[in-house]
């Protein structure tokens, strides 16, 4: 891994929109500290090519085609160890920052980030002996996220938009049972509807 206090910080972007990947890219090159050596709509595309041994850190979006995000996060931990990815999205998400940070992500952002703080986060992400400020202000612990077979049941009923009573008679169990199991994945979500719970267990995996 370069040196960020040395030389040039190694930038690789995965972003399923173009335009947006593209103009970051074009961005990211005024900067004298930082080269972008690499970026396409998925982190195949990236990991794959010649630029990959070069790359300090992989901007990566949440919503992409193929693996949730946890599981590429994962995937380079064990293959591309010196890399550090820095979650990049539209999703203001605490569940989801605290999953992806705990699947080894360095850092998480909204693509709202002032773009001075966006390159102020790269260097931090790339430098091993620093803590970027969304590890620092994460809450400690595991994931909330975490639903048992029963309640992951519940959600694929309620992503089929099956009411209550619907999921306590597909279920075979009582009304309130199933009203309750639909409060704790509310919580476990920290979500406050059925839509926000279906949306945000898609980003995490639990659904597909």
């Amino acid at each position: 891994m370069n040196d960020p206090t040395r030389g040039l910080v190694h930038v690789a972007l995965v972003d399923d929109h173009r335009l947006f990947r593209e103009g970051l890219a074009t961005l990211l090159s005024t900067v004298p500290t930082m080269r972008v050596v690499a970026h396409a709509a998925r982190p195949s595309d990236v990991l794959d090519s010649p630029e990959a041994r070069a790359i300090d850190v992989l901007l990566l979006d949440v919503e992409l085609d193929g693996p949730p995000a946890r599981t590429t996060i994962a995937a380079l931990r064990r293959t591309h160890p010196a890399i550090a990815v820095v979650i990049l999205t539209m999703h203001r998400d605490a569940v989801l920052q605290r999953s992806l940070l705990e699947a080894g992500a360095r850092d998480f952002l909204t693509k709202d980030t002032p773009f001075q703080e966006l390159c102020a986060r790269i260097a931090a992400a790339a430098d091993p002996r620093s803590s970027p400020p969304s590890l620092r202000s994460a809450p400690p612990g595991a994931a909330r996220t975490t639903l048992s077979p029963r309640e992951q049941e519940v959600l694929r009923l309620v992503a089929a938009a099956l009411t209550n009573t619907e999921i306590a008679a597909e279920l075979h169990i009582a009304p309130g049972t199933a009203k309750r199991h639909v409060f704790n994945i509310f919580r476990k979500l920290d979500v406050s509807s059925r839509i926000a719970a279906v949306d945000s267990a898609r980003r995490l995996g639990i659904l597909r």
